[in-house]
């Protein structure tokens, strides 16, 4: 999973059968300091995030449940809409930097 700020949306009017009335949002990904990375990710919304929020969210076989079909044709999922991150500093500069190179790729390693 990963957090992130939605900062778009995803119009279509032509796409796959199992993707009619799904929302797509673009979702730019932040890491452990609330410092965007340089990438952004589509993401199937079900549970209406707008545009400046911050949302969880999952991929895989987890973004496909949590829309409630395991046969649809995504890999990202809004599961959450954050109210509020509260992160504590760690001591370990290496743990931290973990965290950072994790969020860059998205955990996708």
């Amino acid at each position: 999973m990963f957090l992130g700020k939605v900062i778009g949306t995803v119009w279509s009017t032509k796409k796959t059968p199992d993707l009619e009335g799904v929302r797509f949002l673009i979702v730019h990904p932040f890491d452990l300091d609330r410092e965007p990375t340089k990438n952004v990710v589509v993401v199937a919304d079900r549970l209406g995030a707008g545009a400046g929020e911050t949302v969880m969210c999952a991929y895989g076989k987890a973004a496909r449940s949590a829309i409630g079909d395991q046969d649809m044709s995504i890999e990202a999922a809004v599961v959450g809409i954050v109210d509020r991150v509260d992160l504590v500093d760690t001591q370990s500069e290496e743990l931290r930097e973990a965290a950072r190179a994790l969020a860059r790729d998205n955990g996708q390693r």
